[in-house]
Protein backbone atom coordinates (compact mmCIF):
# COMPACT_ATOMS: atom_id res chain seq x y z
CA UNK A 1 0.00 0.00 0.00
CA UNK A 2 2.86 2.33 0.87
CA UNK A 3 4.43 1.65 -2.53
CA UNK A 4 1.21 2.63 -4.31
CA UNK A 5 0.95 5.86 -2.31
CA UNK A 6 4.58 6.70 -2.99
CA UNK A 7 4.12 6.05 -6.71
CA UNK A 8 1.04 8.26 -6.76
CA UNK A 9 2.91 11.03 -4.93
CA UNK A 10 5.82 10.81 -7.33
CA UNK A 11 3.46 11.02 -10.31
CA UNK A 12 1.78 14.06 -8.79
CA UNK A 13 5.12 15.80 -8.26
CA UNK A 14 6.20 15.06 -11.80
CA UNK A 15 2.98 16.58 -13.05
CA UNK A 16 3.50 19.67 -10.92
CA UNK A 17 7.01 20.02 -12.27
CA UNK A 18 5.69 19.97 -15.82
CA UNK A 19 2.93 22.46 -15.04
CA UNK A 20 5.16 24.69 -12.94
CA UNK A 21 7.65 25.44 -15.68
CA UNK A 22 7.71 28.95 -17.06
CA UNK A 23 5.48 28.97 -20.13
CA UNK A 24 7.52 31.49 -22.09
CA UNK A 25 10.88 33.18 -21.93
CA UNK A 26 12.87 35.58 -24.04
CA UNK A 27 16.40 34.48 -24.93
CA UNK A 28 19.51 36.59 -25.48
CA UNK A 29 21.86 33.74 -26.40
CA UNK A 30 21.88 30.86 -28.86
CA UNK A 31 22.57 28.39 -26.02
CA UNK A 32 20.03 25.61 -26.29
CA UNK A 33 19.50 26.16 -30.02
CA UNK A 34 21.87 23.39 -31.12
CA UNK A 35 20.19 21.19 -33.70
CA UNK A 36 17.73 23.88 -34.73
CA UNK A 37 16.76 24.47 -38.35
CA UNK A 38 18.61 27.54 -39.67
CA UNK A 39 17.66 29.76 -42.62
CA UNK A 40 20.75 31.64 -43.85
CA UNK A 41 19.14 33.75 -46.63
CA UNK A 42 22.22 33.04 -48.76
CA UNK A 43 20.01 32.02 -51.68
CA UNK A 44 18.74 35.58 -52.08
CA UNK A 45 20.59 38.53 -53.56
CA UNK A 46 19.24 41.93 -52.57
CA UNK A 47 15.53 41.30 -53.24
CA UNK A 48 13.38 44.25 -52.12
CA UNK A 49 9.97 43.00 -51.05
CA UNK A 50 7.04 43.45 -48.70
CA UNK A 51 6.14 39.77 -49.13
CA UNK A 52 4.65 37.36 -48.74
CA UNK A 53 7.83 35.50 -49.65
CA UNK A 54 8.68 31.88 -48.82
CA UNK A 55 12.24 31.95 -47.44
CA UNK A 56 12.26 28.38 -46.14
CA UNK A 57 13.03 26.51 -49.35
CA UNK A 58 16.70 26.02 -48.43
CA UNK A 59 15.69 23.95 -45.38
CA UNK A 60 12.63 22.24 -46.88
CA UNK A 61 10.15 24.21 -44.76
CA UNK A 62 7.46 26.77 -45.56
CA UNK A 63 8.43 29.97 -43.76
CA UNK A 64 6.75 33.11 -45.03
CA UNK A 65 8.38 36.52 -44.72
CA UNK A 66 6.33 39.72 -44.70
CA UNK A 67 7.42 43.26 -44.02
CA UNK A 68 6.87 46.94 -44.53
CA UNK A 69 8.56 48.97 -47.27
CA UNK A 70 12.28 48.58 -47.92
CA UNK A 71 12.85 45.07 -46.58
CA UNK A 72 15.85 43.62 -48.41
CA UNK A 73 16.29 39.83 -48.49
CA UNK A 74 19.84 38.79 -49.32
CA UNK A 75 21.43 42.12 -48.37
CA UNK A 76 25.22 42.06 -48.47
CA UNK A 77 26.25 45.25 -46.68
CA UNK A 78 24.86 47.64 -44.08
CA UNK A 79 26.31 50.66 -42.30
CA UNK A 80 24.93 50.51 -38.74
CA UNK A 81 26.35 53.85 -37.62
CA UNK A 82 27.66 53.64 -34.07
CA UNK A 83 27.04 49.87 -34.13
CA UNK A 84 29.62 49.26 -36.86
CA UNK A 85 29.18 47.42 -40.17
CA UNK A 86 27.43 44.28 -41.38
CA UNK A 87 28.46 42.72 -44.67
CA UNK A 88 28.65 39.49 -46.61
CA UNK A 89 30.91 37.14 -44.70
CA UNK A 90 34.12 36.51 -46.57
CA UNK A 91 35.21 36.89 -50.17
CA UNK A 92 33.05 34.90 -52.64
CA UNK A 93 36.25 33.65 -54.26
CA UNK A 94 37.51 32.23 -50.98
CA UNK A 95 34.14 31.03 -49.72
CA UNK A 96 31.99 32.26 -46.88
CA UNK A 97 33.56 32.81 -43.48
CA UNK A 98 31.54 32.17 -40.33
CA UNK A 99 31.32 35.04 -37.86
CA UNK A 100 29.44 35.30 -34.56
CA UNK A 101 26.34 36.47 -36.45
CA UNK A 102 26.32 33.90 -39.25
CA UNK A 103 27.62 33.87 -42.80
CA UNK A 104 26.67 35.10 -46.25
CA UNK A 105 23.78 37.44 -47.03
CA UNK A 106 21.13 38.55 -44.56
CA UNK A 107 17.79 40.37 -44.17
CA UNK A 108 17.79 44.13 -43.62
CA UNK A 109 15.17 46.83 -43.29
CA UNK A 110 15.50 50.55 -43.98
CA UNK A 111 12.52 52.16 -42.31
CA UNK A 112 12.81 55.92 -42.12
CA UNK A 113 11.01 56.00 -38.76
CA UNK A 114 10.16 53.75 -35.85
CA UNK A 115 7.58 51.71 -37.67
CA UNK A 116 7.13 48.48 -39.55
CA UNK A 117 7.89 44.86 -38.77
CA UNK A 118 9.90 42.08 -40.37
CA UNK A 119 7.78 39.01 -39.73
CA UNK A 120 8.14 35.27 -40.25
CA UNK A 121 5.20 32.84 -40.26
CA UNK A 122 5.60 29.08 -39.79
CA UNK A 123 3.32 26.42 -41.25
CA UNK A 124 3.98 24.21 -38.23
CA UNK A 125 4.26 25.39 -34.64
CA UNK A 126 7.73 25.87 -33.12
CA UNK A 127 8.85 26.06 -29.50
CA UNK A 128 12.10 27.93 -30.10
CA UNK A 129 12.84 30.76 -32.52
CA UNK A 130 15.53 33.40 -32.72
CA UNK A 131 18.09 35.11 -34.94
CA UNK A 132 21.27 37.16 -34.83
CA UNK A 133 20.50 40.85 -35.24
CA UNK A 134 21.70 44.40 -34.88
CA UNK A 135 20.37 47.89 -35.58
CA UNK A 136 21.54 51.23 -36.90
CA UNK A 137 22.45 53.54 -34.02
CA UNK A 138 23.00 57.29 -34.12
CA UNK A 139 25.67 58.98 -32.02
CA UNK A 140 24.42 59.37 -28.47
CA UNK A 141 21.06 57.72 -29.20
CA UNK A 142 20.13 54.33 -27.74
CA UNK A 143 17.83 52.77 -30.32
CA UNK A 144 15.66 49.78 -29.55
CA UNK A 145 13.40 47.31 -31.32
CA UNK A 146 10.64 44.95 -30.29
CA UNK A 147 10.51 41.16 -30.66
CA UNK A 148 7.14 39.39 -30.78
CA UNK A 149 5.95 35.78 -30.75
CA UNK A 150 2.48 34.99 -32.17
CA UNK A 151 0.09 32.08 -31.85
CA UNK A 152 -1.80 30.42 -34.73
CA UNK A 153 -4.57 33.05 -34.61
CA UNK A 154 -2.10 35.92 -34.74
CA UNK A 155 -2.40 36.84 -31.08
CA UNK A 156 0.74 38.00 -29.27
CA UNK A 157 2.15 35.29 -26.99
CA UNK A 158 5.20 37.16 -25.77
CA UNK A 159 7.00 40.41 -26.49
CA UNK A 160 10.05 42.28 -25.24
CA UNK A 161 12.18 45.28 -26.19
CA UNK A 162 15.92 45.16 -26.70
CA UNK A 163 18.75 47.50 -27.67
CA UNK A 164 21.92 46.14 -29.25
CA UNK A 165 25.09 48.14 -28.66
CA UNK A 166 28.31 47.21 -30.44
CA UNK A 167 31.52 49.12 -31.13
CA UNK A 168 31.53 51.76 -33.89
CA UNK A 169 34.43 49.96 -35.61
CA UNK A 170 32.99 46.45 -35.20
CA UNK A 171 32.19 44.18 -38.14
CA UNK A 172 29.35 41.63 -38.15
CA UNK A 173 28.79 41.86 -34.42
CA UNK A 174 25.29 41.54 -32.99
CA UNK A 175 23.08 39.69 -30.55
CA UNK A 176 21.13 36.44 -30.76
CA UNK A 177 17.57 37.18 -29.64
CA UNK A 178 14.34 35.22 -29.61
CA UNK A 179 11.94 33.08 -27.59
CA UNK A 180 11.67 29.58 -26.17
CA UNK A 181 8.50 28.07 -24.75
CA UNK A 182 7.56 24.93 -22.87
CA UNK A 183 5.30 23.79 -25.73
CA UNK A 184 5.40 24.28 -29.49
CA UNK A 185 2.79 27.00 -29.99
CA UNK A 186 4.68 29.76 -31.83
CA UNK A 187 3.44 30.33 -35.38
CA UNK A 188 4.91 33.77 -35.94
CA UNK A 189 8.06 35.70 -35.07
CA UNK A 190 8.35 39.44 -35.61
CA UNK A 191 11.00 42.12 -35.23
CA UNK A 192 9.61 45.66 -35.18
CA UNK A 193 11.82 48.72 -35.42
CA UNK A 194 13.87 50.76 -37.85
CA UNK A 195 17.04 49.87 -39.76
CA UNK A 196 17.44 46.28 -38.57
CA UNK A 197 19.89 43.65 -39.84
CA UNK A 198 19.01 39.99 -39.19
CA UNK A 199 20.62 36.67 -40.09
CA UNK A 200 20.47 32.94 -39.38
CA UNK A 201 16.81 32.58 -38.43
CA UNK A 202 16.82 29.50 -36.14
CA UNK A 203 13.78 27.50 -35.04
CA UNK A 204 12.78 24.12 -33.65
CA UNK A 205 9.58 22.40 -32.57
CA UNK A 206 11.46 20.72 -29.71
CA UNK A 207 11.09 22.66 -26.44
CA UNK A 208 14.04 23.11 -24.10
CA UNK A 209 13.42 21.96 -20.50
CA UNK A 210 13.80 24.99 -18.26
CA UNK A 211 15.90 25.17 -15.05
CA UNK A 212 12.77 25.76 -12.97
CA UNK A 213 11.36 22.42 -14.11
CA UNK A 214 14.55 20.56 -13.20
CA UNK A 215 14.73 22.21 -9.78
CA UNK A 216 11.11 21.42 -8.96
CA UNK A 217 11.50 17.84 -10.18
CA UNK A 218 14.63 17.24 -8.10
CA UNK A 219 12.97 18.79 -5.08
CA UNK A 220 9.94 16.55 -5.53
CA UNK A 221 12.06 13.42 -5.84
CA UNK A 222 13.86 14.43 -2.66
CA UNK A 223 10.53 14.64 -0.83
CA UNK A 224 9.54 11.20 -2.11
CA UNK A 225 12.87 9.73 -0.92
CA UNK A 226 12.39 11.33 2.52
CA UNK A 227 8.87 9.86 2.82
CA UNK A 228 10.09 6.41 1.83
CA UNK A 229 12.85 6.52 4.48
CA UNK A 230 10.43 7.58 7.20
CA UNK A 231 7.97 4.80 6.36
CA UNK A 232 10.61 2.09 6.06
CA UNK A 233 10.14 -0.41 8.94
CA UNK A 234 12.98 -0.64 11.45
Amino acid sequence: MFKAKNAALAAMLLGLAAQGSVQAASVTTDAGFNGSTVITFNGFDGLLTTGPLDVGAEVGETVTLTGGPFVEVGAFERDLGENGLWGARGNPIDGLIDTPTGNGNFVASSFVGRRGEVGFSFDSAVARVGAYMNQFQQIGVSNSFTLLAYDQAGNVLETFNYSVNTAWDSYNEGQFLGFQRATADIYGFGVAGNNIALDNLSFSAQPVPEPESYALLLGGLGVVAWIVRRRRPV
